[in-house]
């Protein structure tokens, strides 16, 4: 914003060193032109209050969008907040799976048994009949 003197005019000239004072007179021309620069001034000053109050509303209007698209980002939040079809699937087949590995490992170990290595005439491996 530009800083305007409000006493911008130069109607009066004193002199302080004789203490005499003097006042111009001043033309028709001069009267017209400070009464254009008066209404040029108000102009600009109703065009500066007129564009604080737009900026001032559309700052709340963007402000009060913001809040409404949080709003209804909260709410499709705390509506999507339970599970959807795949991840009840999903959480339901690891529930599953938790109970047998349970079962799994309460069941009492079964014996290992050493392995006996066959023979190639045990083993029966190629087919060959041997009487």
């Amino acid at each position: 914003m530009v800083a305007v003197a409000p006493n911008n005019s130069k109607l009066q000239v004193t002199a302080n060193n004789a203490g005499l004072e003097e006042q111009e007179k001043v033309s028709p021309k001069q009267l017209k032109r400070l009464e254009e620069q008066k209404a040029n001034e108000a102009k600009k000053m109703a065009k500066r209050q007129a564009k604080a109050l737009q900026k001032e509303r559309k700052t709340t209007e963007k402000e009060n969008k913001e809040a409404d698209r949080e709003r209804k980002a909260e709410e499709d939040r705390l509506l999507n907040q339970g599970l959807c079809a795949k991840e009840m699937e999903e959480k339901q087949r690891q529930d599953e799976e938790a109970v047998l590995l349970e079962e799994f490992l309460r069941e009492d170990p079964k014996k290992v048994q050493a392995h006996t290595k066959k023979s190639a005439s045990d083993s029966n491996r190629l087919g060959v009949v041997l009487k």
